[in-house]
């Protein structure tokens, strides 16, 4: 299999970061960068991905949207870089940098008292409402 951080090094994805941001050179970099970190804690993997969730501030009606209000909102120039590989043990391991990890046993999709408050909780969560729908 291609090894990915080769592919973004060498400009395969020069179009799709043109598009997201101002320097593909910096975006290479960044998202190489990512690769790196992914195998210093998981090790060298086939079939990595790559994702990016844009960043948003609220101007005005901070978190009514959640309860149906009217929020005034805007893209900001910042997103969160994510590299993903599948596993097949049914656990979930989220490293965010400069965070401990997180290990979810998907498993066990229902609320564990000993997580609340953490994000591990919120990731908890979010699977389980996505096994239920």
């Amino acid at each position: 299999m291609a090894d990915i951080k080769h592919d973004i090094l060498s400009g395969k994805y020069d179009a799709a970061f043109s598009k997201m941001y101002r320097d593909s050179a910096a975006a290479r970099e960044r998202y190489a960068a990512a690769v790196d970190s992914f195998e210093a804690i998981y090790g060298k993997r086939d079939g990595l991905h790559l994702f990016s969730a844009p960043g948003r501030t609220e101007v005005g009606g901070n978190h009514t949207d959640h309860q149906h209000g009217c929020v005034l909102a805007a893209a900001i120039q910042l997103d969160v870089v994510a590299v993903v590989s599948f596993r097949t043990d049914r656990k979930l391991r989220l490293q965010s940098e400069g965070y401990p990890m997180d290990t979810i046993d998907l498993s066990r999709l229902e609320a564990q008292p000993s997580e609340q408050g953490t994000s591990a909780a919120l990731i908890r969560g979010i699977a389980a409402k996505l096994a239920q729908n």
